[in-house]
């Protein structure tokens, strides 16, 4: 993609100017209102091609999902072995009973929403790589549907209130091609295809806010359908005031559906910390904008409100103890906990606007080039969140987005809730992909956006120009935009199946978990288990969770390297020592003669003379993946 990107680059950035030179010369001034009753799509474009991209979609965040990503990251063990132990010891590795919000690391690592999905799954079917991962793969593919549908019925509702002059081909692009370019991008994108193929738990925050956002405005259209005859109400005001009333009142239905969006927006903030300060603001925003469209009453507004309230109240509990470092509430049946150590991912002091300017700058880079700084479990090196050609693309559909928000276009003024909340947090917090999640969303659809209307311009002088020259040049031009995206989307998905596991070894660790678990059987009461820290990430974490260690046990033998840490690491518990004795080129023989146990990586073979010709006299290699145990040859 080094070559390709700047070639596609060059290429979209001219077929955005030629678009742009062609909607100044265009006549504006030509179109008229039309009868949206009487419009009607083809089901190809309607139902087969959505289903046809969704299935697409759906195969990509699922083939070989347990072999690729090939291993465990710590993030995903971390929540694994937190669920496991929360389904079968009813507490965490604090020996909190169902804490709200487990410690995990001592100052977080894992929100409680995935931790406590994963519980359910785990007592249903047990617990690996497999299933750990089926959850943000499950989530990730109904994204997609989800995702669709709320911009299909935005998009319709922005048709109906629209007041500016309407064409068909216009009508089509919003109600037609949105909702289709917009599901392409996001079923298509590095960034959520490798968000649905790993449990992180940031990685289902996209599916809990859309889908409470999507019930949200199907609220408002109910809402608004049974008021519909509000000015009607309004010549009532003075004859017939019950009546007036009547009109206007709450509809119970979209109350209900009012309700239930605020509890799916209430577990959001469950998901992932950022959701904390992004969804109120998020919220807040969206009713003022529906209370002023009449989409939405005082009542609904209070009834959502309370719900939220209710259904966020142990989260913002736990927040409160850790702010005013009150002590934790303890109880038989659950635990608000306190975490070990504080740290802060905010901007503050004398340095804000540095750190502020810092953070912009990653935003900008992840959105254009990408960061070569982030973690392999997110990017791929050449294929940014949305690949580094289409950033024109999204900035032209920002500034669209902006311009039609300004004319009190709908579905722009939704958007708009989720993206400036989101970039202003994303200045103040030290940011990277994983915290941008929330930011990506509303990216979606600004990126459909741009497309639609670069698109749009060459269609329209496919169907109005005279000359079969600049027909076919237009219908060239409208069927590259597409094209290098799907192309991009191949070779990434290619180089995902194909490089993906050797990239990402070093923080997926393949092998090195069933070296674990296969220790930890041969291992004696009195044996010891060394392993190695050499191409390995908080390995206790990946032991811990392939040995199925029960709590008790871990919390009687665990030493930190410092407890009071922000993310404490563990060097040993039960049998483990995370780190090689330093003389054991001398001590191995005596290690193994004594039962003990050595976990290596490949390369380390040498350290213990693994590697010499009459080795498997002296001991017992066996091979998991990139990491071998070493144990004493007992024949």
């Amino acid at each position: 993609m080094q070559t390709i990107n700047p070639v596609f680059l060059i290429s979209y950035l001219g077929i955005i100017i030629i678009s742009l030179f062609l909607y100044s010369k265009r006549d504006k001034s030509s179109f008229s209102q039309i009868n949206l009753s009487g419009i009607t799509y083809n089901k190809i474009y309607t139902i087969i091609l959505p289903v046809a991209i969704i299935v697409i979609g759906t195969a990509l965040r699922l083939y070989r999902l347990a072999k690729i990503p090939e291993g465990l990251h710590q993030d995903e063990a971390s929540i694994g072995y937190e669920a496991y132990i929360l389904s079968v010891f009813g507490m965490d590795r604090d020996g909190n009973r169902y804490p709200v919000y487990p410690i995990t690391y001592g100052s977080g690592g894992g929100s409680p929403l995935m931790i406590y999905l994963n519980a359910v799954t785990t007592f249903l079917f047990g617990s690996n790589a497999l299933t750990l991962r089926a959850l943000p793969a499950f989530l990730g593919c109904l994204t997609l549907v989800i995702a669709f549908l709320l911009i299909k019925k935005l998009s319709l509702e922005s048709v109906l209130e629209s007041e500016s002059a309407t064409s068909l081909q216009y009508v089509t692009g919003e109600y037609l091609w949105i909702p289709l370019v917009s599901l392409c991008v996001i079923a298509l994108c590095p960034w959520h295809i490798m968000l649905s193929r790993w449990s992180l738990d940031s990685n289902t925050t996209p599916f809990w806010v859309l889908t409470a956002l999507l019930i949200f405005v199907i609220a408002s259209t109910k809402q608004k359908d049974s008021s519909a005859f509000e000015n009607i109400g309004i010549l009532f005001k003075y004859r017939d005031r019950k009546k007036s009333r009547s009109l206007s009142a709450s509809n119970t239905a979209a109350t209900l559906l009012y309700a239930l969006s605020a509890f799916l927006y209430a577990l959001s903030l469950y998901s992932y910390g950022a959701s904390t300060f992004v969804i109120p603001a998020h919220l807040i925003l969206m009713c003022i904008i529906f209370k002023k469209n009449k989409r939405m009453t005082t009542f609904q507004i209070i009834v959502g409100v309370l719900v939220f309230a209710l259904f966020t109240a142990p989260l913002f509990t736990f927040y409160i103890i850790n702010a005013l470092d009150l002590p934790a509430i303890v109880t038989p049946f659950f635990t608000i906990t306190k975490f070990t150590a504080k740290r802060s991912v905010f901007a503050s002091g004398s340095g804000i606007l540095l750190a502020v300017g810092k953070n912009l700058f990653t935003i900008v880079k992840n959105l254009t080039l990408g960061d070569s700084s982030e973690q392999i479990l997110n990017y791929i090196p050449g294929f940014p969140p949305f690949y580094a050609f289409t950033f024109p693309m999204t900035l032209l559909g920002i500034v669209i987005s902006i311009i039609r928000s300004r004319r009190g276009e709908l579905i722009d003024l939704v958007i708009h809730t989720l993206f400036f909340p989101s970039l202003i947090f994303g200045l103040f917090v030290e940011e990277d992909i994983t915290r941008m999640v929330l930011i990506f969303i509303p990216v979606i659809y600004y990126l459909a956006r741009g497309f639609i209307f670069v698109v749009g311009e060459f269609v329209t002088i496919e169907k109005n120009s005279a000359s079969a020259v600049k027909k076919y040049a237009a219908i060239l031009a409208k069927a590259v935009v597409p094209l290098l995206f799907v192309v991009a989307s191949i070779l990434f998905s290619n180089t995902y199946i194909t490089e993906f596991n050797s990239l990402s070894a070093e923080s997926y660790m393949p092998g090195y978990g069933e070296a674990c678990a296969y220790a930890d059987k041969l291992a004696g009461d009195s044996s010891t288990i060394y392993s190695t820290y050499e191409h390995v990430s908080a390995p206790f974490m990946i032991a811990l969770y392939y040995t199925k260690t029960p709590p008790k046990d871990f919390l009687q033998t665990v030493h930190y390297k410092d407890p009071d840490a922000e993310f404490r690491i563990a060097d040993s518990f039960t049998h483990f020592k995370f780190g090689l004795p330093e003389d054991i080129a001398d001590s191995a023989a005596e290690h193994l003669g004594a039962g003990d146990i050595f976990i290596l990586h490949v390369s380390q073979l040498g350290l213990v003379g693994a590697d010499k010709e009459d080795a498997s006299e002296l001991m017992n290699v066996r091979t998991f993946g990139n990491f071998v145990v070493i144990s004493g040859n007992r024949s």
